[in-house]
């Protein structure tokens, strides 16, 4: 017979039977509305609405001070291990907390951003000297100079315990601050992600453009990851990756892989995507489409029949159409309409969303498949008419960036107010239709 947590306490305390409680949860099964099952012991005269107010109160409190004991001592033990400690401690404790980015800034408390939210780690605030000793740590004496002059930098670092980051530093009033971000070790697969499936017919294209897009911390390097491994273990074919750094590294399968950093192994983005046209290759990873050099370049290659991926930050399918096209001076942009609407293939815009638990985050996405429709509607400048046809596409794997936030509310892995802080209509949102 199952027990209750309450049903338990109750027989371990003497106050009810085992046949008593049985018979409170067959009571309890056959009533509806359902009730407590205490408040049920009530009704049947088992126990006092006194005598069950107490019972729960003092359990509170044994579990609230077990709760107490549990951070304390957490807390206690990173204090001792952090304080003194060197750049490569702090960066196995962020890893193996699960945390996404770890800031250093001096005269503070060294940071991590946990599911999404900042907490400061338990030791005193870093002294100026203290906290650009641990940064310049991850420097080599030509990245040093170049950070001097430049007064910020990118790089990726290895540590052999806690694995590979993305390291950005930078002046500020402050001093010398840097954000550290955790990369995977290996590529997600691509099925782990929660897109549509359909997202994946992207890695058999020969030619054409698929963008990745979203805010920072948005999950776009994972996503671009898993695609690349997909095609990695699937064709043989060259890929070229431009990055600024290299995060995930892609160890050579059927593929075969050359990736190229911006600043070490080249100057700029737009520099190093004209030279890969000249690489043979059959897939190129522009790792941000920023500017209008690079951009032009891109849509060149998917033009001439190369496959390449690129990210951007933007948060909806539209508007990245409408950020690419706003980059070309007036006079181009209707030749730079009929040419994206010739490459493009796919846009996936996502967030990252805390679940209602707090303890991770959960993917939303809005996944436009370019039909020959929304071809049409990029060519013939309607924009305003996408999420319409995206709504009628769902078949192809579409969906909406609101109608994703709906199905993570339905299934309770997300809150409606985190799902209205991030949607685009909110009274569209809450509309009795859309199933919230």
């Amino acid at each position: 017979m199952h027990h209750t947590l309450l049903g338990q306490l109750l027989i371990k305390l003497g106050l009810i039977t085992e046949r008593q409680l049985k018979e409170a949860l067959d009571m309890q099964r056959r009533r509806m509305p359902r009730k407590l099952l205490g408040e049920v012991m009530v009704e049947m005269g088992m126990l006092s609405e006194a005598g069950l107010r107490g019972i729960l109160t003092a359990q509170q409190r044994k579990v609230d001070a077990t709760k107490s004991k549990a951070k304390s001592a957490p807390t206690d033990d990173l204090q001792q291990r952090l304080t003194g400690a060197t750049l490569a401690e702090f960066l196995l404790v962020a890893r193996e907390l699960g945390a996404s980015d770890l800031h250093f800034s001096a005269g503070q408390r060294p940071t991590l951003r946990l599911h999404g939210t900042l907490r400061e780690l338990p030791i005193e605030p870093l002294a100026r000297g203290v906290c650009d000793a641990l940064l310049e740590s991850v420097l080599t004496p030509a990245e040093a100079e170049r950070l001097e002059r430049k007064r910020s930098i990118d790089l990726a670092y290895h540590d052999s315990k806690a694995g590979r980051f993305r390291v950005h530093l930078f002046h500020h009033s402050g001093g010398l601050s840097g954000v550290i971000r955790a990369v995977a070790e290996n590529a997600w697969e691509f099925d782990a992600l929660g897109l549509p499936p359909q997202v994946a017919n992207v890695c058999r294209y020969d030619q054409g453009l698929v963008l990745v897009t979203g805010a920072v911390g948005s999950g776009k390097s994972t996503t671009l990851g898993a695609l690349l491994q997909r095609i990695n273990r699937s064709r043989k074919v060259h890929v070229v990756t431009i990055e600024d750094p290299v995060e995930v590294v892609h160890v050579s399968d059927k593929a075969l892989f050359s990736q190229r950093e911006v600043g070490t192994h080249t100057r700029d983005f737009s520099s190093a995507l004209r030279a890969a046209l000249r690489e043979d290759p059959d897939v190129i990873v522009v790792g941000e489409m920023r500017d209008l050099e690079t951009t032009s370049i891109a849509l060149a290659a998917a033009e001439t029949g190369h496959l390449v991926f690129a990210t951007m930050h933007t948060s909806s399918a539209d508007r990245t159409i409408h950020r690419i096209l706003d980059q070309f001076p007036g006079h181009q942009r209707e030749h730079a309409r009929a040419v994206l609407a010739n490459v493009l293939k796919c846009i996936v815009c996502q967030q990252l969303v805390p679940t209602v638990d707090g303890k991770e985050r959960v993917l939303a996405s809005e996944v436009m498949q370019v039909t020959p429709a929304i071809a049409n509607l990029i060519r013939d400048d309607r924009m305003h008419q996408i999420a319409q046809a995206m709504q009628l596409g769902r078949k192809e794997g579409m969906t909406l960036m609101d109608d994703s936030l709906h199905a993570l509310v339905r299934a309770k892995r997300i809150g409606l107010d985190q799902a209205l802080d991030r949607c685009t209509e909110q009274e569209r949102f809450l509309q009795p239709a859309g199933g919230s």
